[in-house]
């Protein structure tokens, strides 16, 4: 039985004694998990620098000290508490992107790249924060944003106008189409579509989300999108692999999958997340937990095609 802040005691379900277990955690990280995903307060604001703010631009709101963050880039800052970085003219001009500081602790793989890749692509982008924050470790030279569903496109395609990224196209391929083009890319990210039990820990409601037909069936999508990026990867190129989900179905266990079928393609060592080594693969893997205090919580891992 955990007890909340309110002192009203909350009995865990049994998804979320599975979560837990699947997780190897110690007690006393169930129990952070279990308080965060109770209380829905773990969400932590960051913003990301655009390529239209100058080198040395300084946003109009008060900055939380980020020393204790080593993984993130110079162009990323941490609103202090309390602070609402949209209402600011510069938000609306394009300056910089609002997203949650567990993205950026995904994206702080993309500093283990060995340089600028010639070719970029985010396959699963709207509304575009990895595209931003891969802006903000490198310069983009040759970059597609893709995403599949109309909508989110829109939205995808305002976002990348209004903050100015460069040398973007967006486009709405299909994985499968991907895997048949015949285009090859430098450096892929897929921020896979998953569960979202993440969203638990914001606040926000996500039904099913700890159902095992809601993640298997979304293991098995993920795995499938993997494949044909790995199709796209040239000789050389990184694959980023991320997630907003803490099960290992769609985690460890789906970049398993892609590296029993794929010989050539092997995981990377990140050092600026050595402390966040994932115990639950032998390659090296990522995760973050809301307790971490980096927000409500992610997935990475960073995979490199042999030359």
């Amino acid at each position: 039985m955990i007890l909340m802040s309110t002192d009203q005691p909350v009995v865990p379900t049994k998804a979320e004694r599975r979560l837990c277990e699947s997780l190897h955690l110690r007690d006393e990280e169930s129990e952070a998990l279990l308080r965060a995903m109770h209380l829905g307060k773990a969400a932590r604001q960051a913003v990301v620098f655009s390529p239209r703010a100058p080198q040395a631009y300084e946003p109009p709101f008060a900055c939380a000290e980020s020393s204790r963050f080593p993984w993130l880039p110079a162009r990323v800052r941490i609103p202090v508490e309390g602070e609402k970085p949209t209402r600011y003219a510069d938000y609306t001009l394009g300056l910089y992107y609002v997203l949650d500081l567990s993205s950026c602790w995904e994206g702080a793989a993309l500093s283990a790249l060995s340089g600028a890749p010639l070719r970029s692509l985010d396959m699963c982008a709207a509304p575009g924060g990895k595209s931003m924050l891969l802006a903000a470790h490198v310069q983009l030279l040759d970059h597609t944003a893709n995403e599949v569903h109309a909508a989110r496109r829109g939205i995808l395609r305002q976002n990348v106008e209004l903050c100015g990224l460069p040398n973007t196209r967006v486009t709405g391929w299909r994985p499968e189409q991907w895997s048949r083009s015949g285009e090859l890319f430098d450096l892929i990210m897929v921020d896979a579509p998953c569960s979202g039990q993440s969203l638990l820990c914001k606040g926000m409601k996500n039904p099913g989300c700890l159902g095992k037909n809601v993640v298997q069936g979304n293991a098995k999508r993920q795995r499938g999108i993997l494949s044909a990026a790995a199709c796209c990867l040239a000789p050389g190129g990184y694959l980023l692999y991320t997630t907003c989900t803490y099960a290992p179905e769609e985690n460890e266990r789906s970049v398993a999958y892609l590296l029993r079928r794929t010989s050539e393609i092997s995981a990377c060592d990140v050092p600026a997340l050595a402390a966040f080594r994932s115990t639950l693969s032998e390659f090296p893997s990522y995760r973050l937990l809301p307790h971490h205090g980096a927000g409500a919580g992610g997935f990475c891992c960073l995979l490199q095609r042999e030359k």
